[in-house]
């Protein structure tokens, strides 16, 4: 199923549906519509004959509604009958490499209850309240840091594919992106795309040149690259940038098709860097594909881990869980460098932390506060923007690289995330690189040093393990004897299983990052002296119970053992210890036996030492 996570006012205004193919007008008429129920996603094989691909679209009774360069044999058809059987019968068919429904995604943010909050914590904490809750100086992404040295660059592009965006935004509009390549108004494709007057972008959902919408879009869009230093409303992270607005997303959610032509759209025009603020439960193979070709054309897809609060790695959200290595995935966290309840997460489909609760930007024809993994993912595509304009040599596997080298480490977060911690712009643009990883510093407490216990004696050991970039490690210590190898983990334990000898004892810690550290102790076990043997043996009988019972004439044994033996064909056999009794104790009692004839005797033990066996006394049980 794919998620139901649409923003509350993701459209200002419903498209004209008389101008809507039927499946957006049934999309907009059920906000819970999985797929198209009109269409498949069909990607034929290289090796697919001309006449191969018309028999397969004929078997649906269909015809071909649109192609996708990006993804070469990829093609939307438009099929007679339901799309389930549309799927099964083209699958297996040998020219045909996937068939699949042409799924609906959805933004991932939701607009708080109080959007009057204009503090951008996200750009720079300093503890600020956040609707009544204070923040943790620092908790944010160093970004006052990073415009000292870069605040962006006039014609670096960044494409922001999502509802739309306003586009006479006073806050937005100098930073939008115009295809210099076509004349407004003349009715005419100048740049031979395929899209008329497509001077602002274009609007795939409503398939026009209008991609304007004051709602979710112009939020992303604004966190992105709003106007800086321009004496209004926010500033995004990258101040100064061209916002190219590709809309495919309407007001109940967007088809993965029109996502695919949004990003070759992107592609086609070279831009580096898109924003994708959406998603949903449904594996697509086509826009899988489509992200994957994007990377030939050195392009970083920033997309938002998903709000479910679930482990992607385990059910998986997409495009974020999308194995292709041009994927920056998103988590979101809040004003006190915590994953935020909502945010999926996912030590191996997820790759970062950034803003994304109560997060202040563009919408409407104003400002409003929302929050999700939508508001964290921007955060991220305005830094890899810096980069790229830093360093227009670099490759997105560079960029990528840069960003997740140089988050801010969060000891809590190490395992939610790749890199365990919280995007960092100004490390990025190497204003503040982070400091080099330390190993722990493993300190041992107890046992005092050369220090003598008798064998079985309870020894406490206690030490502490203290990580500059981890915290602490204490519960990860694992302690090692030189003699007995490992024998405890943690930071305060007792044993009383040392052998009898000198002991060098290891406490050991490591770091997430892998650097170990360790202390050593030296101990001595003493043998116990040997206890005296127990004197008096005797056993009697009470129904099917033997009662053992003896004297006992030592001042140093820990316990007695009792063992016992059968007669069976005149020889005593199958010798066991039969019971164990503490110090001082005088009597066993051997319960349930069967008719025969046993014996028993006793000897006192103190750890390792052991005195003589009494004499065998003997009971027979009728």
């Amino acid at each position: 199923m794919v998620a139901a996570l649409v923003a509350e006012g993701a459209s200002d205004s419903a498209p004209n549906t008389g101008e809507l193919s039927l499946a957006k007008q049934v999309l907009l008429a059920d906000p819970d519509l999985r797929f198209d129920p009109y269409a498949v996603l069909v990607r034929f094989k290289a090796c697919a004959t001309a006449e191969e691909r018309d028999e397969a679209i004929a078997k649906v009774g269909g015809c071909v509604q649109r192609t996708f360069e990006l993804v070469p044999g990829l093609v939307k058809i438009e099929i007679v009958g339901s799309v389930e059987n549309a799927i099964d019968t083209l699958s297996p068919l040998n020219s045909i490499e996937y068939a699949e429904p042409d799924f609906v995604v959805r933004p991932d943010s939701v607009i708080p209850n109080d959007p009057n909050f204009n503090q951008l914590w996200g750009m720079r904490n300093t503890g600020q309240m956040v609707n009544s809750d204070p923040g943790v100086a620092g908790a944010d992404t160093r970004s006052t840091e990073a415009w000292g040295v870069r605040t962006g660059d006039a014609n670096f592009v960044v494409a922001i594919i999502d509802s739309g965006t306003n586009l006479s935004h006073p806050d937005l509009a100098a930073n939008l992106w115009t295809n210099s390549g076509e004349i407004a108004g003349n009715g005419v494709d100048d740049d031979l795309n395929g899209y008329v007057d497509d001077t602002k972008g274009w609007d795939f959902f409503g398939h026009d040149n209008n991609p304007s919408d004051g709602g979710h879009g112009t939020h992303t869009a604004g966190i992105v690259g709003a106007v800086g230093n321009n004496g209004i409303g926010v500033t995004g992270v990258a101040w100064s940038c061209k916002l190219m607005v590709l809309r495919f997303i309407g007001p109940t959610g967007g088809f993965t098709s029109d996502a695919i032509l949004a990003i070759q759209y992107a592609v086609r025009k070279n831009v580096r860097v898109s924003n994708n603020s959406w998603g949903g439960s449904s594996f697509s193979n086509s826009l899988h594909d489509a992200i994957h070709e994007a990377a030939d054309s050195n392009h970083l897809f920033v997309t938002s881990a998903g709000n479910s609060g679930l482990n992607n790695d385990v059910t998986p959200y997409y495009p974020a869980a999308y194995n292709s290595s041009n994927i920056i995935s998103v988590a979101s966290t809040d004003n006190n460098d915590a994953r935020a309840a909502s945010s999926n997460y996912g030590y191996i489909s997820c790759d970062l932390g950034a803003p994304g609760v109560n997060i202040y930007s563009t919408y409407g024809s104003s400002y409003s506060f929302m929050s999700g993994t939508s508001m964290a993912s921007p955060h991220v595509a305005g830094t890899a923007a810096l980069v790229f304009i830093q360093n227009p040599s670099w490759s997105y596997l560079e960029v990528k690289a840069r960003i997740l080298a140089t988050v801010r480490p969060i000891p809590s977060l190490q395992g939610a995330w790749q890199s365990g911690g919280i995007l960092n712009t100004a490390a990025a643009l190497g204003v503040a690189a982070p400091p080099p990883n330390t190993a722990p510093v493993v300190t041992i407490t107890a046992p005092t040093a050369n220090g003598s216990f008798v064998e079985g004696a309870a020894v406490t050991f206690c030490g502490s393990a203290a990580d500059a970039e981890d915290g602490s490690r204490t519960d990860h210590m694992t302690w090692t004897s030189n003699l007995q190898g490992q024998f405890g983990v943690g930071g305060v334990f007792s044993v009383t299983t040392l052998r009898v000898g000198t002991h060098v004892i290891t406490a050991t810690a490591a770091d997430t990052a892998g650097l170990s550290a360790s202390q050593t102790r030296t101990i001595t076990i003493t043998a116990l002296s040997v206890p005296i043997a127990p004197i008096s043996p005797s056993v009697t009988r009470s129904g099917t119970t033997a009662n053992v019972a003896w004297r006992d004439r030592s001042n140093n044994e820990t316990g007695f053992q009792i063992r016992r033996e059968r007669r069976i064909g005149g020889q005593w056999t199958g010798q066991i210890i039969v019971g164990i009794v503490g110090a001082n104790v005088q009597s066993y009692a051997n319960t349930g036996l069967t008719a025969g004839t046993y014996r028993y005797s006793i000897r006192a033990v103190n750890g390792s030492s052991t005195s003589a066996w009494t004499t065998w006394v003997s009971v027979s049980i009728p």
